[in-house]
This record gives structure tokens, sequence and C-alpha cells, in this order.
């Protein structure tokens, strides 16, 4: 892991996914998400070498890769915590955990599962839907609210006129890498690309991952490729099919079969997400017969 300058006091630890900070002296800063468990060595190891300490984390939502040490850093170092509302409310409990997930994990897991409780924190300063700025830890940062790819993601502009995206927008390779990118609403996340594309800062930092000057092409490109995979599911519903049989559908064309129940659960919400933004944009309509969903298309394109 290395530490990296995107412009001014708004440095980066680059690894697989980077992991963006601002220093607020020499030897501080405030990290903008804190990574997978698994990085958290050699995110402290990269800060020493650097003569760094956190003194807060701004974090931009709450996913395992993005959020799993905030905790533990908030403990450590005695930090506070801020996220907006909506993603705090997800990380307070283990049971809000549950219900964000769809209620793919039973009530025991969360206790269990380590993936799930390095991402329980209590935020010490949430951000509502009506602040568009925070002075935090000694610094200025602006807030874009870029729900869609989690309830109430945001996008933190630095004192530096760097614009960190966190999953707001998806990297070509990392949208491309993905069987079905994954966001909690389809519908959301475009209009938040739609809105980031038009914005004009001097940088703009990707977790997954890169730095830009531009991110019209890019959102434009992961705009067309999460409409090709509603696409793809939406080319396999030849008749009118319950969710249950539209997913069957949709993980036997793209191969995303395991025999894992987590695995499983996982592939089975993410397509619902998508059947969701077909009805959303008129693609599907919804048909009940005998008590029963069924879902069929319209003719209309995504």
């Amino acid at each position: 892991m290395k530490l990296k300058q995107a412009a001014g006091n708004t440095w980066y630890l680059e690894d697989w996914q980077d992991i963006p900070l601002y220093k607020t002296s020499d030897s501080t800063c405030v990290l903008l998400d804190t990574g997978f468990r698994a990085q958290r060595d050699a995110i402290e190891q990269t800060l020493a070498k650097n003569g760094l300490r956190p003194v807060g984390i701004l974090g931009s939502h709450i996913h395992v890769d993005h959020s799993a040490n905030h905790r533990y850093f908030q403990q450590k170092y005695d930090i506070p915590v801020a996220l907006s509302a909506g993603e705090a409310g997800i990380a307070m409990t283990p049971l809000n955990l549950q219900a964000y997930y769809f209620y793919m994990l039973h009530p025991q897991q969360p206790a269990a599962d380590d993936d799930v409780t390095t991402m329980l924190v209590e935020a010490d300063r949430m951000i509502m839907p009506r602040e568009d700025a925070i002075d935090f830890c000694g610094a200025h940062f602006e807030i874009l609210h870029t729900p869609g790819h989690t309830p109430d993601h945001i996008s933190i502009l630095t004192p530096d006129n760097v614009l960190y995206l966190g999953d707001a927008i998806l990297t070509g390779k990392n949208i491309s890498n993905a069987k079905l990118p994954y966001f909690f609403s389809v519908q959301r996340s475009i209009a938040s690309m739609e809105m980031l594309r038009e914005t004009h800062f001097d940088y703009y930092l990707a977790a997954h991952k890169g730095v830009y000057t531009d991110i019209k092409s890019l959102a434009d490109e992961c705009i067309c490729d999460v409409k090709a995979c509603a696409t793809r599911i939406l080319d396999g519903i030849d008749c009118g099919l319950t969710r249950s049989e539209i997913v069957i559908t949709a993980c036997t064309l793209m191969k995303m079969l395991s025999s894992k129940p987590r695995k499983v659960a996982f592939y089975e919400r993410n397509v619902h997400i998508y059947v969701d933004y077909l009805v959303d944009v008129g693609a599907l309509e919804i048909v009940i017969k005998n008590g029963v969903e069924f879902y069929r298309k319209t003719g209309k394109r995504p």
C-alpha cells in the first residue's frame, strides 16, 4: 500500500481499491472510508510510515469494503465517525444491517459473521439530507447526496476541490468484472450519475479506482453497462414469469450459480433490484393471477 497525492492535502492509500484521506496537518488526517478488514494492518502501517495519525472518519457509505474498519479506528484512536443519517442508521445495530441486506441474514448471523460485525458502528456525527457541508476535525467538506448504490450514499468534496465518489460511479474495470453490478436502487443510481456528470471539479477520486479530471465518459459508460445488464434480464423473460422464475432464468443466463447460501441470497437480491428497475421504467408490468405476481414485458426498453 502506497500513499499518493491527488491534489493539495488530498491523498489516497493506493491498493486494489483506493482509500482517500485529507491531511489536516503534517501529522494528522481524516480518513474518507476505511476499507476491508483485511486492509487494516496495511492502512495503519502506511499511515505510521508516513507520520500520519487519523483524527476522524468521514464515510461515503456502509459496505464491507468501505466501512469495515470504522469502529476499529474509532475505538483505538478515540476519534469521531461522521456518516449520512441513513447510512448511520444501517450500521447502528445488527437488526438494521439485517434489514438492509433484505433479510438474507438470519438474526443470529450478524453476531457470528465477522464480515457483518465489522460494519457495526455508532456515528458521532450524522449528516442530514438537507446538509450540503460539514465542518469536521478542523476541515470543511462539501457533501453531495448521491443515493442509489446504497440508500444514503454521499460523495465528499475536499477543500482541494477533489470529489471523492465512493461508489456513486463504478469504474469501467470494476463494473465489467461484475456479472451483475450491485445498486440498492438502479434508478436512483442512474439519477445520481447523471447529476455527477454535470459537475465541474478539479479532480474526481473513485474508490475502485483512479483519479480523473473529467467523469462524463465514466458516468456514461457506467450507465450504459447498468442498462445493458437490465436488458439482459429483460430479454430472458419470454412470457409472464414470477420473481422466482426470473431469478432462476437470470442466474442461469449470467452463470451466477452457487451452492453457498449467502452467495445465492446475494444473487437473488441483485436480480430483484434490476426487476424493480425494469418495472420503474415501464419495461415490465405486474399482472396478478390467483393472488400471485407475474411480470411481463411491455415492449419498452430500459
